[in-house]
């Protein structure tokens, strides 16, 4: 065997051995966000399957279609397995339900057809099948993982933390490597074997700024780390604060705050923020916004209401001003106050 081809089995191979002692690692953590770091351990074990493939690929002989292609539906499953990470990280007490596993379903006729694979039925296939195929995999991971990366950034500046900082790390991590695989596939001197070269070189960058900087320790349990709280109770107040928004419509109390409301409640803005943030998966303003939006647009639909301003409608739901209204209605419904009333009244 050339040494050339040796140096790269030890490098590649570095990699994936890396990734299997981290999973074995963050599966028996007892710190930090043990929901989280289970999460990444599949994440992590997953990315080193679909690697380990790339090594047996590109460096062994006659190596099976069904691998191949079992290896490549494993895709399928990166990008939502980094978007609930990431949602387990960000939103407080982030509760796995069994709905999330409608994320996962593409994955299942996808495994099944790699273990259906056969070369005969490759002859049989026309190629604008395989392209469908690999552009579902490569686009599947790619969606996943925008849509994570929005969720990172729509987090405000006065919550941003470590938290964000990791998640960035782990998303551009994610990125490169999706980036040298589709090169791959369109350009010829980008070579296969570069993508497990690429991993090992990042999966020890990545564990190095993780034990270097405590991130598997601290992150997602930084926020109400002082606040220790049954989670029957947050559900409790999360009831509590619906009357008094959504049934009592003190959403249209412009003086409303968190320590009003908290005042109001007979507990601490800290723990309201908790439950809010918990149940709704956002902070108060928007969650308070929500309701003031949804009033607007009654308002506005409602033919009684034909004769009030955008300002007054603003003032009437609950806006301290025109320009906070604009802007909260924009985020939520991707038009302005005046063109979605525009809209109504043209009748589309």
């Amino acid at each position: 065997m050339p040494h050339e081809q040796i140096i790269l089995i030890l490098v590649s191979g570095f990699g994936v051995l890396l990734g299997l002692l981290l999973s074995v690692f963050l599966w028996s953590y007892r710190k930090g966000n043990i929901l989280a770091n289970r999460i990444l351990c599949i994440l992590i074990l997953t990315l080193s399957f679909r690697i380990g493939k790339s090594v047996f690929m590109e460096l062994g002989n006659g190596i099976d279609l069904r691998f191949i292609f079992i290896g490549l539906s494993t895709q399928l499953i990166l990008g939502p397995l980094f978007y609930l990470y990431t949602k387990t990280l960000i939103i407080p007490n982030y509760k796995f339900t069994k709905g999330w596993f409608v994320h996962f379903l593409v994955f299942i006729p996808a495994f099944v057809f790699g273990f259906l694979i056969t070369k005969d039925l490759v002859k049989q296939l026309p190629t604008s099948f395989f392209i469908t195929l690999f552009a579902i995999y490569y686009g599947h991971y790619l969606f996943y993982l925008l849509v994570a990366l929005k969720k990172i950034f729509s987090v405000k500046e006065t919550q941003k933390d470590e938290t964000s900082k990791w998640l960035k790390i782990l998303a551009a991590t994610l990125i490169a490597i999706w980036l040298i695989y589709v090169l791959n596939l369109f350009e010829d001197f980008v070579p296969y074997i570069i993508g497990p070269i690429t991993y090992s070189v990042l999966i020890f960058a990545v564990a190095f700024i993780a034990f270097k900087n405590g991130y598997i320790e601290k992150i997602g349990t930084i926020k109400y780390k002082t606040t220790a709280v049954e989670q029957g109770e947050v559900d409790l107040l999360y009831h509590q604060v619906l009357a008094l928004i959504k049934d009592e419509k003190q959403f249209k109390n412009n003086a409303l705050s968190l320590k009003s409301l908290s005042k109001d409640l007979k507990t601490s803005p800290q723990k309201l923020s908790m439950a809010i943030n918990s149940n709704f998966n956002n902070n108060f303003n928007v969650f308070v916004n929500s309701y003031r939006i949804a009033a607007a647009k009654e308002m506005l639909h409602d033919q009684n209401y034909v004769h009030y301003t955008i300002a007054a409608i603003a003032y009437e739901v609950g806006f301290n001003s025109l320009s906070s209204f604009n802007e909260a209605f924009k985020k939520q419904t991707k038009q302005t106050p005046v063109s979605y009333k525009n809209q109504l009244q043209n009748g589309h």
